[in-house]
C-alpha cells in the first residue's frame, strides 16, 4: 500500500463558496522597523529606499493589464488578490496613497490584502481599512512588550471594525516561537483568539532545513501541541480516522508514519533529557532521523518533519500514489472520489512535480526591479529558477506571453527545488499526465506543453 501523496488539487466547492483566486504577491522593499533574529538579514533593514508613488502606480496598471491577458485563457474568472508585504510595507510614505488609487480604479473582482505587523497608529489602521479588503498581521514575539500590546490593540481595532469599512477579513500570522516563555505565550494568545472569534494560524518558524536561528526546532511537547491543533481542524473536514494521528509527521509511505509514531512514545534517555540513542532504532527510523550523529535529540523536528498548512489557510485536495495508479491504469473520470480533502500537507518536497504557479501566483519585487511568478520559489519555465522580467521593462513580459498564448500552446513549470515553503496548495503532480488534465480543466484554447519554455 502506498499512501505518499502524488497529487495536489484545488478544493473546487471551497473555490466556488471563497471565489477562486490568482495571488499577486507585491513586495515593497525590504525597509522595516522590526528586527527578529528568524527573518534573514537579506529579508529586512532600516535602510533601504521607498518607491516613489509615480513608480508603484505605473506598476500597479501593469499587473491589470497581465490579469486582462491570462483572463482570455482561463475557464474561471478568478478574483485577483494583490498581497503587500515587505520588509513592513506600511513603512513607506507612499503605500497607503498607493492603495487609495488602487481603491480608486474600482475594478472588479479584486481584492487587496496587507501583510503587516501591525505597528501602527490607531489613525492610520482607520485610514487603511477604509482601502483595503484583507489585513493579515504577523506577531512576532521577540517585540518589546510595548509594541506587542500595541499591535494586539491593532489586532482588535481591526476585528472590532470588520464589515464596517472595505475591510473584510482579518488573519493572523501567530509566529510560534520554539524558546519556551514565547512559545506558551503563542499558546495563550491562540486560546484568547479562539475564544473571541479571530482566525489565526499557528505559523511554524522556518522555510528549509538548515540547522540555523532561521529555522527553529522544536521540542516533542511543542511538536504534539501542532499535530493535535492539525488534528481537530482536519476533524472538522472529516478527514478519514486513519489519517488524523499523523498530521505533522512526513510521510514517504505508511510505514514510516508508523515507525515516527513508535519514536514519539520511546523512552528518553534519562542521562540527555530529550535525547534517544539511535543505535537503539530501527532502520526505518534512523532514514527519517537528520543523520548528523549518534545520539539524535527529537527537539531537531523542523519543517520537513511537520510539514505545513497553506499559507491562506484554504482546505485543497491531495491523490495518494495507489489512487493515482488506479487512476491512470482504469482511465478513471478525473473528478472522483479518489482524491481527499486536507487542510495539511504532510509533505513539502515537490521537486520535479510539474506545477500551475503561474496560473496562480504573480509576484513583485518593487526594491529590486524584478517580475517573478513566486516570491518563494521562484521557479520559472524551462527548469530554470529567476525573473521572468523586469518591472522597469514589464512592456517586454506583456509582449512576450501574448506572442506564446496566440500560439495555442504553453509550458508548464518543472519544479527546480527539493523544498515547497509556499504555494503548497497551487495544482501539482508527480505525474505530468495528471497536470495536464489539471491544467485542461482550467485553461481554454491552449495545449500544455510540460517543461517548455516561452517562444522568444
Amino acid at each position: 500500500m502506498n499512501n505518499q501523496i502524488v497529487a495536489i488539487d484545488n478544493d473546487l466547492e471551497n473555490l466556488k463558496e471563497h471565489g477562486f483566486t490568482f495571488e499577486v504577491t507585491w513586495d515593497m522593499g525590504r525597509r522595516c522597523n522590526f528586527d527578529c533574529t528568524y527573518c534573514p538579514d537579506h529579508r529586512h533593514n532600516n535602510t533601504s529606499p521607498h518607491s516613489n508613488l509615480e513608480t508603484l502606480i505605473k506598476t500597479s496598471d501593469f499587473v491589470f493589464k497581465y490579469r486582462k491577458l491570462l483572463e482570455k485563457y482561463m475557464k474561471q474568472k478568478m478574483i485577483w488578490s494583490i498581497g503587500f508585504t515587505g520588509g513592513e510595507p506600511t513603512n513607506n510614505p507612499n503605500f497607503l496613497p498607493m492603495c487609495e488609487y488602487i481603491h480608486s480604479l474600482n475594478v472588479p473582482k479584486t481584492i487587496v490584502n496587507v501583510t503587516t505587523n501591525g505597528a501602527f497608529s490607531e489613525n492610520y489602521c482607520s485610514k487603511l481599512m477604509k482601502c483595503v479588503d484583507t489585513l493579515t498581521l504577523s506577531y512576532h514575539c521577540e517585540a518589546d512588550p510595548k509594541i506587542k500590546q500595541k499591535v494586539i490593540d491593532r489586532i482588535y481595532q481591526m476585528q472590532n471594525n470588520l464589515n464596517k469599512d472595505k475591510l473584510r477579513h482579518l488573519k493572523i500570522n501567530l509566529m510560534f516561537h520554539a524558546k519556551e516563555e514565547w512559545f506558551n505565550e503563542c499558546i495563550e494568545l491562540a486560546d484568547r483568539f479562539t475564544k473571541d472569534g479571530i482566525k489565526f494560524v499557528p505559523r511554524i518558524i522556518g522555510e528549509s532545513y538548515e540547522n540555523d536561528r532561521y529555522n527553529h526546532r522544536y521540542t516533542q511537547e511543542q511538536h504534539d501541541w501542532f499535530r493535535k491543533y492539525w488534528a481537530n481542524k482536519n476533524k472538522k473536514i472529516d478527514k478519514p480516522d486513519e489519517n488524523k494521528d499523523a498530521e505533522y509527521e512526513y510521510k514517504d509511505d505508511q510505514n514510516k508514519v508508523k515507525d515516527q509514531n513508535r519514536l514519539a512514545q520511546l523512552p528518553r534517555d534519562p542521562a540527555r533529557g530529550e535525547r534517544i540513542k539511535a543505535e537503539n532504532l530501527s532502520d526505518t527510523v534512523k532514514q527519517i532521523l537528520p543523520k548528523k550523529e549518534e545520539n539524535q535529540d527529537l527537539k531537531e523536528m523542523t519543517r520537513k518533519s511537520l510539514g505545513r498548512p497553506c499559507c491562506g489557510a484554504r482546505t485543497f485536495f491531495t491523490l495518494n500514489e495507489d489512487n493515482a495508479q488506479e487512476m491512470l491504469d482504469n482511465k478513471i473520470e478525473f473528478n472522483n472520489d479518489k482524491w481527499q480533502k486536507s487542510v495539511f500537507a504532510c509533505s513539502t518536497e515537490y521537486k520535479d512535480w510539474s506545477c500551475m504557479i503561474n496560473w496562480n501566483w504573480l509576484h513583485i519585487e518593487q526594491e529590486y526591479d524584478n517580475i517573478l511568478h513566486h516570491q518563494t520559489c521562484r521557479a520559472n519555465f524551462g527548469g530554470t529558477k529567476g525573473p521572468i522580467g523586469k518591472i522597469s521593462e514589464c512592456d517586454k513580459i506583456l509582449d512576450r506571453l501574448e506572442r506564446q498564448l496566440s500560439t495555442g500552446t504553453m509550458p508548464v513549470i518543472v519544479c527546480p527545488n527539493k523544498l515547497c515553503g509556499c504555494g503548497l496548495c497551487v495544482p501539482k503532480s508527480k505525474h505530468h499526465s495528471i497536470t495536464e488534465k489539471m491544467f485542461e480543466k482550467a485553461t481554454v484554447g491552449l495545449t500544455p506543453i510540460i517543461g517548455g519554455t516561452l517562444n522568444e
